[in-house]
């Protein structure tokens, strides 16, 4: 099986996507006016159907478009099952508008209904014929070529006699609102996630090169990456414009998608985190060993990747003064309480200025998670947590979520998930929240193993905390006005020198 350069989507078929781009749940640009420009096309080979006509068979492309706007230069990966369809004449206006029942579930056939319909779709799909498009995400010739054509750890063997170790039967892709898109593959070397990368970044994706270190490492924490599809170009098709001058030492990579082991019987952490908080059921002691293992990733990364420099307390401070200037100028009521916010960040920079002169006093920087919050967890009662999701925040660049960072950072993420969770899942008391923290930080404090001591230790969580709540003001605000009192509440306790 291939992977190979092809046409560039048509005009007719740019049309169509024009339309269907801006309601997809991953579509990382929301509000913002952008135009979707093609920039590069591969066709992946389907593998063939015993009995099945080739002239019928389904065609898979997987186009790159670059999303340009004021202030925005992304890109974003719309793989596409093109199905030949109805050969007589669409009617006027039929050419661009979803319709057509959904074909039956099998192989190569798609479970949801398609895009559209169009003469000429481009990438190298023969002109005049009518083409049915599906996203390829949802659709199960686009995962048999993926999976033909990825690069795999080790091949997959077959379960037993006569079976087939990538047997799409009972695939599915899942609805939750993520991203990316994740597609539920049980039949496929005993069971595994393939996850196909929407907004794409130039250069290794660390939810590839991280987990890989760390099941070198023997970490079992992390479910482990088993095939991942990796593209490249020359020089010649480097993006132009504002911010892309050539550059000889530029990576000329991309990965597009990614196939991990499935962890059976698990469940998402925050969605547990809600239901024992609505029952009103502690989760200290899950807290407590989500707290252990993120310690023993830390140490694991420690040991994966190089640790560098103690953090310099300075910059820090006033890196974060500035985050949170930003976000008291963005929100009318953090605007009320500016001056008690220079106040925490005047105290932080006493505290850490007074440790600054005792050796390795300060945390090093590592590699960290970097996105990390209870939905980026799994649970099951025979092998506990396990960490997921790697790849850090799609939008920004790969080289500055794999910088080093500090491994508190993380720790602040899960802190604020607990009020997350204690508010969603209607914890009849707020001490359903203070309990999960205060386990997970203990917990995670008696099992680190960086050296830090606790006052500076609870100075930078406090700290980062803080730093995360007023980004989620920010955000709550503009998109959830409705939630922004969650992490408000958490910005007044924290000034008030509250946990």
């Amino acid at each position: 099986m291939t992977l190979r350069r092809t046409d560039l989507p048509s005009s007719e078929l740019m049309t169509l996507l024009d339309a269907w781009l801006p309601e997809r749940r991953w579509y990382p640009v929301k509000g913002v006016a952008v135009r979707h420009v093609p920039w590069l096309s591969f066709a992946l080979d389907v593998p063939a159907t015993a009995g099945q006509d080739p002239a019928r068979d389904p065609r898979v492309v997987l186009h790159l478009l670059r999303l340009l706007g004021d202030g925005v230069d992304l890109v974003v990966q719309v793989p596409l099952v093109l199905e030949p369809g109805d050969a007589s004449p669409a009617a006027p206006g039929d050419a661009h508008t979803p319709g057509g029942a959904a074909p039956s579930a099998g192989p190569g056939r798609a479970p949801a209904a398609p895009l559209g319909t169009v003469r000429d779709a481009g990438g190298g799909a023969t002109a005049g014929t009518a083409w049915v498009v599906h996203d390829g995400a949802a659709h199960p010739a686009c995962w048999a070529a993926l999976l033909a054509v990825a690069d795999w750890e080790t091949t997959p063997a077959a379960g037993g006699a006569g079976t087939d170790p990538f047997d799409l039967g009972g695939g599915r892709a899942l609805s939750v609102e993520q991203s990316n898109s994740s597609v539920l593959l049980p039949g496929v070397a005993g069971g595994t996630m393939l996850k196909v990368l929407r907004a794409i970044a130039i250069g290794p994706n660390p939810d590839v090169t991280i987990p890989r270190a760390l099941a070198a490492q023997g970490w079992a924490g992390v479910p482990r990456p088993l095939a991942w599809l990796e593209v490249g170009w020359d020089a010649t098709d480097d993006p132009a414009g504002p911010g892309h001058a050539p550059d000889p030492a530029s990576p000329r990579s991309a990965h597009l998608a990614i196939l991990s082991e499935f962890v059976d019987g698990a469940r998402d952490g925050f969605d547990l985190a809600c239901a024992y908080a609505g029952q009103g059921s502690s989760f200290a002691d899950l807290a407590a060993d989500l707290g252990r293992v993120l310690a023993d990733l830390h140490a694991a990364l420690r040991r994966a990747f190089d640790v560098g420099s103690p953090v310099d307390a300075r910059w820090l401070v006033a890196d974060l003064r500035r985050r949170s200037d930003e976000a008291v100028t963005s929100s009318s009521a953090l605007g009320r309480r500016a001056t008690e916010i220079a106040a925490f960040w005047d105290r932080t920079a006493a505290r850490l200025a007074s440790v600054t002169r005792v050796p390795d006093a300060l945390p090093r920087l590592q590699t960290v998670h970097g996105d990390l919050h209870l939905g980026q967890v799994l649970h099951a009662r025979r092998f506990g947590w396990k960490v997921l999701d790697f790849e850090g925040e799609p939008l920004r660049p790969v080289a500055e979520r794999t910088r080093p960072d500090l491994a508190l950072r993380d720790v602040a993420g899960i802190v604020r998930s607990f009020d997350y969770a204690a508010a969603v899942g209607r914890a009849p008391d707020a001490a359903w929240a203070v309990q999960a923290r205060a386990a997970f930080l203990d917990a995670y404090e008696r099992a680190d193993t960086a050296g830090v001591d606790h006052a500076t230790s609870e100075a930078l969580v406090r700290a980062l905390t803080l730093d995360k709540a007023l980004y989620e003001v920010v955000y709550e605000s503009r998109n959830r006005p409705d939630w922004e009192p969650i992490p408000l509440a958490a910005v007044d306790r924290l000034l008030a020198g509250n946990a």
